[in-house]
């Protein structure tokens, strides 16, 4: 891929139908030759022709095909100080598919119902049925067509039958069928009862129950115990949609540090989950002087905190949508969808997982911790590499010291300072080739290398990773690649 520089400047220069370049996540694409290829017609390119289209092209939806017909249109980048925060990506998602109960209740549970309609039935088939065999029994075996015909309008007990022959036929025949309606019945009650418990089921697979155990300053991890029963079985029809914008309210801002904050947003019912996959995120949008501006976050809670969603954000001067969550008031709104990303984490992607992460690149990083932690049948090795410029600036400390505790058979943390205090223990300086080598697994097919962070970092710890036999990925990151970017 080219890595000359443009400047916005230089890309504006390029506007017209003969010569037509765009900004895609802070890449320059000369689009002057697929104008006439282009699918939706090339009217739709040339509206954002000299401009950064990211937000556009994302909005749309694009496929991972056109993503890749990208890499060949590519002349170069912007420069660094003209970058400007990540935009959702759009990578389609698989439909989730439940099943139906054969049986379909309109209102709840209709078990009681059926059985008492199913009981009525019975009895007056046997009723008549009983009132038929004393007639029959009472006339020697010969049906008397005229006194049924009577029984059947009126449900009344012919009196030209002698009574005691009729009693004696009426009691012997209704016990004869009453037993056979009694094991139909009972028939009819096992099947029923059998229906009622799938309509009692949601349609998707239940978590299971989680153990809390406490960590530092009052926050709680859960960890998996096998063959318990979810107490989210019954959550309510999953919350995120891939392709819809829905409506998020405000319920809590904090201030964890300088410029950074940590936003919880409230689900429409307390005991819901987000039913975000682990290793996916979610896009925001919001509409910002004017125009709808859309941006990707990795929650910091998972399917285990009910009723809420949780964001990690550091405040950038140029960003747009930090700006926003900044200003945000506490009952507004934002619109959310996903999950989106291509990672999907289980336990079967890797041995060893190595991770690098700067600043609020920890978000994801935190999301698959957690969860690996927390599974005491995933055991996964995982060791994170956290760089930050100073030890006030490491966020979610106190968690990751607490897993770091709780499962050093499965997790390490070694954190690398850019300005260290006196007296400090840790790395100092930058993410080295040497730092990964003495800390991470080496490369081979059970292991990979997580990272997100600054694109510096990212760019030169790809370089560092390469050197010691790490293979590279491609323009777009997939989930089998050895090193993958968030």
């Amino acid at each position: 891929m080219a890595t000359k520089i443009h400047t916005l400047a230089d890309v504006q220069k390029h506007d017209k139908p003969t010569d037509a370049w765009v900004v895609i996540h802070n890449k320059v694409y000369n689009i002057t030759n697929y104008l006439e290829d282009h699918p939706g017609g090339g009217a739709v390119l040339l509206e954002v022709a000299g401009k950064d289209a990211t937000a556009e092209f994302e909005e749309i939806g694009h496929s991972a095909e056109a993503n890749d017909a990208l890499v060949e249109l590519c002349v170069g980048s912007l420069p660094q100080e003209e970058h400007a925060e990540e935009v959702e990506t759009y990578r389609p998602q698989f439909q989730e598919i439940g099943y139906q109960a054969a049986v379909v209740s309109k209102k709840g549970n209709n078990t009681s119902g059926s059985l008492r309609r199913v009981a009525g039935a019975v009895v007056k088939i046997g009723l008549v049925g009983g009132i038929g065999a004393g007639i029959w029994a009472a006339n020697t075996g010969k049906v008397d067509t005229q006194i049924l015909r009577q029984v059947c309008q009126q449900i009344t007990i012919p009196r030209s039958v002698p009574t005691g022959r009729f009693w004696w036929g009426f009691g012997l025949a209704t016990v004869a069928e009453t037993s056979a309606s009694l094991g139909l019945f009972v028939w009819l009650w096992s099947k029923l009862d059998v229906q009622s418990e799938f309509t009692k089921k949601p349609p998707y697979r239940t978590a299971r129950r989680d153990k809390i155990i406490p960590l530092p300053k009052g926050r709680i991890q859960t960890s998996s115990k096998a063959g318990s029963t979810s107490s989210t079985a019954s959550s309510p029809s999953r919350v995120l949609e891939p392709q819809a914008w829905k409506p998020f309210k405000l319920v809590r801002k904090t201030l964890v540090s300088a410029g950074v904050y940590r936003l919880v947003f409230a689900l429409p019912h307390f005991e819901d989950v987000l039913g975000l996959p682990t290793g996916q995120h979610i896009a925001l949008r919001a509409t910002i002087n004017g125009q709808n501006v859309a941006r990707s976050y990795t929650p910091i809670s998972n399917n285990s905190d009910l009723g809420r969603i949780e964001l990690l954000i550091r405040v950038y001067d140029k960003g747009l949508m930090t700006k926003h969550l900044e200003g945000m008031q506490i009952g507004e709104t934002i619109d959310i969808r996903g999950p989106k990303g291509s990672m999907q984490y289980s336990d079967k992607y890797a041995k060893h997982i190595g991770m690098i992460a700067g600043g609020t690149g920890i978000t994801p990083m935190y999301q698959l911790i957690r969860t690996i932690c927390a599974d005491e049948s995933d055991d996964t090795k995982i060791t994170l590499l956290y760089a930050n410029n100073t030890e006030d600036s490491i966020l979610m400390r106190d968690e990751l010291d607490g897993f770091a505790l709780q499962c050093p058979e499965k997790f390490q943390v070694h954190y690398v300072l850019a300005k260290a205090p006196e007296g400090w223990k840790g790395a100092t300086g930058f993410v080295t080739a040497d730092l990964i080598k003495k800390h991470l697994h080496k490369a081979d097919n059970d292991t990979r290398v997580l990272l997100c962070g600054p694109p510096p970092m990212i760019e030169a710890t790809k370089k560092n990773l390469a050197s010691l036999g790490f293979k590279l990925p491609g323009a777009m990151s997939k989930m089998t690649d050895q090193i993958f970017l968030f």
